[in-house]
Protein backbone atom coordinates (compact mmCIF):
# COMPACT_ATOMS: atom_id res chain seq x y z
CA UNK A 1 0.00 0.00 0.00
CA UNK A 2 1.36 3.34 -0.86
CA UNK A 3 1.02 5.40 2.41
CA UNK A 4 1.55 8.85 0.63
CA UNK A 5 -1.24 8.60 -2.21
CA UNK A 6 -3.88 6.25 0.86
CA UNK A 7 -3.80 9.37 3.87
CA UNK A 8 -5.35 11.80 0.99
CA UNK A 9 -7.74 9.61 0.11
CA UNK A 10 -11.55 9.99 -0.33
CA UNK A 11 -12.08 6.94 2.69
CA UNK A 12 -13.50 7.12 6.00
CA UNK A 13 -11.43 8.41 8.43
CA UNK A 14 -12.04 5.88 11.06
CA UNK A 15 -10.90 3.50 8.37
CA UNK A 16 -7.93 5.33 7.74
CA UNK A 17 -6.74 4.99 11.25
CA UNK A 18 -7.12 1.67 11.62
CA UNK A 19 -5.33 0.90 8.68
CA UNK A 20 -2.08 3.60 9.78
CA UNK A 21 -2.33 1.26 13.23
CA UNK A 22 -1.93 -1.69 11.24
CA UNK A 23 0.86 -0.73 8.76
CA UNK A 24 4.33 -2.58 8.60
CA UNK A 25 7.62 -0.67 9.27
CA UNK A 26 8.61 -0.48 5.45
CA UNK A 27 4.98 0.86 4.56
CA UNK A 28 5.27 3.26 7.15
CA UNK A 29 8.80 4.62 6.52
CA UNK A 30 7.81 4.55 2.83
CA UNK A 31 6.59 8.29 3.43
CA UNK A 32 8.04 11.19 1.66
CA UNK A 33 8.82 14.37 2.81
CA UNK A 34 6.24 15.97 0.42
CA UNK A 35 3.61 14.32 2.05
CA UNK A 36 4.78 15.58 5.55
CA UNK A 37 5.14 18.90 3.97
CA UNK A 38 1.25 18.74 3.10
CA UNK A 39 0.04 17.00 6.35
CA UNK A 40 2.07 20.00 8.17
CA UNK A 41 0.64 22.74 5.83
CA UNK A 42 -2.89 21.47 6.09
CA UNK A 43 -2.86 21.00 10.07
CA UNK A 44 -0.03 22.56 11.23
CA UNK A 45 -0.64 25.60 13.29
CA UNK A 46 0.96 28.86 12.72
CA UNK A 47 4.47 30.19 13.87
CA UNK A 48 4.38 34.02 14.82
CA UNK A 49 2.56 35.33 12.26
CA UNK A 50 4.48 33.77 9.74
CA UNK A 51 3.97 31.16 7.05
CA UNK A 52 5.88 28.96 9.33
CA UNK A 53 3.72 25.73 10.37
CA UNK A 54 4.64 23.30 13.18
CA UNK A 55 2.77 20.06 13.86
CA UNK A 56 2.81 18.81 17.55
CA UNK A 57 1.89 15.64 18.64
CA UNK A 58 0.45 15.52 21.99
CA UNK A 59 1.57 13.36 24.80
CA UNK A 60 -0.04 10.25 24.66
CA UNK A 61 0.98 10.01 21.08
CA UNK A 62 4.81 10.77 21.47
CA UNK A 63 7.24 8.26 20.72
CA UNK A 64 10.85 7.53 21.75
CA UNK A 65 13.66 5.39 21.58
CA UNK A 66 12.81 4.01 24.76
CA UNK A 67 15.75 5.46 26.67
CA UNK A 68 16.36 9.03 26.46
CA UNK A 69 14.26 10.87 24.17
CA UNK A 70 11.40 11.76 22.40
CA UNK A 71 9.75 13.13 19.51
CA UNK A 72 7.43 16.45 20.03
CA UNK A 73 6.71 17.27 16.53
CA UNK A 74 7.37 18.69 13.18
CA UNK A 75 8.47 21.76 12.01
CA UNK A 76 8.20 23.51 8.96
CA UNK A 77 10.76 26.45 8.83
CA UNK A 78 11.06 28.58 5.57
CA UNK A 79 10.28 25.62 3.44
CA UNK A 80 12.66 22.93 5.48
CA UNK A 81 11.37 20.26 7.46
CA UNK A 82 12.96 19.35 10.94
CA UNK A 83 11.79 17.10 13.93
CA UNK A 84 11.53 18.72 17.78
CA UNK A 85 13.34 15.96 20.09
CA UNK A 86 13.28 16.27 23.85
CA UNK A 87 16.40 14.49 25.21
CA UNK A 88 17.19 13.46 28.60
CA UNK A 89 20.76 13.50 29.71
CA UNK A 90 22.40 12.54 33.54
CA UNK A 91 20.60 15.63 35.80
CA UNK A 92 19.01 18.09 33.00
CA UNK A 93 16.91 17.71 29.54
CA UNK A 94 17.03 19.95 26.48
CA UNK A 95 15.16 20.20 23.36
CA UNK A 96 16.85 19.86 19.86
CA UNK A 97 15.96 19.96 16.30
CA UNK A 98 17.20 17.69 13.36
CA UNK A 99 16.71 17.38 9.67
CA UNK A 100 13.98 15.48 8.92
CA UNK A 101 16.08 13.96 5.74
CA UNK A 102 18.62 13.32 8.23
CA UNK A 103 17.05 11.49 10.24
CA UNK A 104 14.55 9.11 8.22
CA UNK A 105 17.11 8.11 5.98
CA UNK A 106 18.00 4.90 6.12
CA UNK A 107 19.57 3.19 9.20
CA UNK A 108 19.20 4.20 12.60
CA UNK A 109 19.37 7.72 13.19
CA UNK A 110 22.59 8.50 16.07
CA UNK A 111 22.50 12.18 16.90
CA UNK A 112 24.10 14.45 19.54
CA UNK A 113 24.08 17.32 20.88
CA UNK A 114 26.97 19.26 22.89
CA UNK A 115 26.03 20.82 26.08
CA UNK A 116 28.22 22.81 28.49
CA UNK A 117 28.11 20.87 32.37
CA UNK A 118 28.26 22.64 35.90
CA UNK A 119 32.21 23.47 35.06
CA UNK A 120 31.30 24.83 31.96
CA UNK A 121 33.25 21.58 29.68
CA UNK A 122 31.86 21.01 26.59
CA UNK A 123 30.08 17.43 26.76
CA UNK A 124 28.23 15.17 23.74
CA UNK A 125 25.36 13.75 24.94
CA UNK A 126 24.04 10.81 22.25
CA UNK A 127 20.80 9.75 21.00
CA UNK A 128 19.69 6.56 18.83
CA UNK A 129 16.43 6.06 16.69
CA UNK A 130 16.02 2.45 15.11
CA UNK A 131 13.76 1.62 11.99
CA UNK A 132 11.48 0.16 14.30
CA UNK A 133 11.30 3.84 16.51
CA UNK A 134 11.39 5.97 13.28
CA UNK A 135 7.65 3.99 12.42
CA UNK A 136 6.36 4.38 15.46
CA UNK A 137 6.99 7.84 14.85
CA UNK A 138 5.99 8.26 11.50
CA UNK A 139 2.17 6.27 12.60
CA UNK A 140 2.11 8.88 15.72
CA UNK A 141 2.62 11.72 13.24
CA UNK A 142 -0.18 10.15 10.58
CA UNK A 143 -2.35 9.80 13.94
CA UNK A 144 -2.02 13.03 14.68
CA UNK A 145 -3.16 13.96 11.02
CA UNK A 146 -5.95 12.32 10.77
CA UNK A 147 -7.76 13.31 14.50
CA UNK A 148 -6.98 17.18 13.62
CA UNK A 149 -7.99 16.87 9.96
CA UNK A 150 -11.41 14.90 10.76
CA UNK A 151 -11.80 15.77 14.46
CA UNK A 152 -15.55 16.59 13.37
CA UNK A 153 -16.53 13.17 12.01
CA UNK A 154 -14.44 11.13 14.90
CA UNK A 155 -16.14 12.54 17.23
Amino acid sequence: MDINKFIFSRTAPKKKIQIVRNLSIPETLSITTETITRMVKETGSGISKSRNKELRIPYGLRTGNDWNSEVEGIRLFKGKLSVDLYLQYENTDTNTSESLENFLSKGDYRGSVIRSDRNGNDRSYYFTYTESDKAEFIKSLLLEYLNRKYKDKLS
